[in-house]
């Protein structure tokens, strides 16, 4: 229906006193015009039939105009108000079978309806609450008319009110948390009807925020021990951190000092066989064997010694490196001369590249470093076999590398051979001795001096141990 029409009953009061209306303009028309004309051209009988015709067709025609729009705004009146009921009925069914309780209340203030979620929220049947005033469901008393009255003035100043949370009782008289949405009902003339009112049921909201709250607050002061503790912990760990480096620091001062106590004796021990073996002119088999053995121990004491003292002081942070560009190939013929003195029977095979770029690097560090790697190839490989050195370069790195002829290492070893006092083989029937730290001090002095260092096994056997040192820009 046309929402800009008049309302049925008027359209039908105006059809009242037109109809009659029209058809004495009609009549009036006619006798002045054309009725005049047919009396006067065509006589009397033809005038009179003419009359009869025009009345017997007007009057019908402008009646049967009249009732079929009558009928035609019946039945737009009955579609208007056939769709108003499926509306109201399609209303009134999300109403029933909401969860939410949904009140109609009067002009009063009186409840007037009563939805099935009202009744499974607060328990009350729609014959036990109907006609009670929604303030004996706030629980009574004058609180709760102060807060109806409330509601009533707040929904007429400002056509709503939404989300006010408050407390209402059951038909037991338990309090059930509720959201409240309060919307005024007013006909066409704005004449107060009564309200709409939502009732949201939150107590399990609020039943769920309270154990978030009491799940914080635990948590809270859970957190807090912890924190506490852990307080508790770290002082712990500092004052322990601060005996260790104490301890740590004695261990290196002693170390210092027995490894600087020891080297004295062996020092007038080395002396003694020396000075021995020069005056003693006419030795016998015996002491020329004992006095071989005796300077071996020698020096296998101090290399420990020393070995020792360069561990302590990697390991305190006591180590200064003097880095300078350095020639490869002279410090390599240098160290292999060392070792030749005394290894005589070990054939050495010495790099023949020329060109080399320089290295930067600390000389003395070096030659500990590659002295070292002699050794430990020196001990492995078997009488009368060839140790090879090896050198090349790139644009960033020089790469030493030294190879011995003895069995090579296991693939788990080529990691862990650089570790501190790791021996591949750590039984009392090892074929050569040796304490686990040189080359331990190898990695430390190579990476010290921005190098790197790893172990590999020779395609046709024997290990071969490489370092690299930065090329001098």
């Amino acid at each position: 229906m046309n929402q800009t029409a008049p309302p049925l009953r008027q359209r039908i009061a105006v059809l009242r006193w037109m109809l009659p209306v029209t058809f004495a303009l009609l009549a009036v028309v006619y006798q002045l015009g054309p009725a005049r004309w047919v009396h006067d051209l065509l006589g009397h009988a033809i005038h009179y039939g003419v009359e009869i015709m025009f009345y017997a067709t007007a009057g019908p025609l402008l009646t049967f105009w009249t009732l079929t729009r009558l009928g035609q705004w019946l039945d737009e009146k009955e579609r208007a108000e056939k769709k108003a009921r499926a509306s109201a009925q399609r209303l009134a069914s999300i109403t029933a079978v909401s969860a939410d309780a949904i009140l109609g209340l009067d002009p009063e203030g009186r409840i007037e309806s009563w939805n099935r979620g009202a009744e499974l929220i607060f328990g009350f049947s729609a014959r036990e609450i109907l006609g009670r005033s929604l303030s004996s469901l706030l629980g009574g008393g004058e609180a709760a008319e102060i807060e109806f009255r409330w509601l009533v003035e707040s929904a007429r100043q400002a056509g709503y009110v939404r989300g006010h949370e408050t407390t209402c009782r059951d038909v037991a008289g338990r309090p059930v948390a509720v959201d409240v949405t309060v919307t005024p009902l007013t006909d066409e003339a704005g004449q107060w009807l009564g309200m709409s009112v939502i009732l949201r049921d939150m107590t399990e909201r609020k039943h769920r925020e309270e154990e978030i709250r009491r799940l914080n607050t635990s948590l809270s002061e859970q957190v807090a021990e912890r924190t506490r503790e852990l307080a508790e912990k770290v002082e712990q760990l500092a004052r322990a951190n601060a005996d260790l480096q104490k301890l740590d620091r004695m261990r290196s001062e002693f170390v210092s000092l027995v490894s600087h106590q020891l080297r004295a004796p062996l020092t007038n021990m080395h002396g003694a066989v020396e000075h021995i073996e020069a005056n003693c002119h006419v030795p016998n088999a015996i002491c020329v064997r004992m006095l071989t053995i005796l300077n071996q121990q020698v020096e296998r004491l101090d290399r420990l010694v020393r070995d020792v003292l360069n561990t302590a002081r990697i390991e305190s942070g006591q180590l200064v490196l003097q880095p300078e560009p350095l020639s490869v190939l002279p410090v390599v013929q240098q160290v292999v001369e060392q070792i030749r003195a005394r290894a005589a029977n070990r054939p050495f095979q010495l790099p023949t590249k020329p060109g080399l770029p320089l290295a930067f690097a600390d000389r003395d560090r070096v030659v500990e470093v590659l002295a070292n790697l002699l050794d430990n190839a020196d001990k492995y490989s078997p009488r009368g076999q060839t140790v090879a050195i090896e050198v090349r370069a790139d644009q960033t790195e020089v790469t030493l590398s030294v190879r011995d002829a003895g069995p090579g290492l296991p693939p788990g070893d080529l990691e862990r051979v650089f570790d501190k006092f790791y021996r591949a083989d750590n039984s009392d029937s090892q074929a050569a001795y040796g304490y686990g730290l040189g080359l331990y001090i190898c990695r430390r002095l190579v990476e010290a001096q921005g190098g790197r260092i790893w172990a590999e096994n020779a395609p046709k056997g024997g290990t071969i141990l490489s370092f690299t040192l930065p090329v001098a820009k």
